[in-house]
């Protein structure tokens, strides 16, 4: 029988083989950081995801139409940022408060380049 000391080092190495590294592309490091927000448990999109928050799979399109005052890169950076500030309709405000706060900038300009890739 394996020692628990030896298991976890099993376990904690696989963990480590199977992370994926941070993409040097923008839009792809965007795509990881959506998944590692678990963004998908609220936001659908392409035919998966939840359906608590609002469908993203056009996100890139739709969000030029949202606030006509704001391109479609500051209204996805604004929802992340400031979710209550406009709440599409039919909605109600749940998307999660200090997003910014957890992600570097970087990560948070490849959130946001990801998603108004999505058209």
């Amino acid at each position: 029988m394996m020692r628990p000391q030896v298991l976890l080092c099993i376990a904690l190495a696989l963990i480590v083989a199977c992370a994926e590294p941070p993409a040097t592309d923008p839009v792809q490091r965007g795509r990881q950081v959506y998944r590692q927000l678990e963004c998908g448990r609220c936001h659908h999109i392409e035919g998966s995801g939840g359906r608590l928050g609002p469908e993203l799979t056009r996100i890139g399109a739709v969000a030029e139409t949202r606030r006509p005052e704001h391109t479609a890169e500051e209204y996805i950076r604004e929802s992340i940022l400031d979710p209550g500030r406009y709440v599409v309709p039919g909605y109600n405000d749940v998307m999660p408060r200090g997003l910014g706060l957890r992600l570097s900038e970087r990560d948070l300009d490849a959130l946001v380049r990801y998603l108004a890739s999505l058209r």
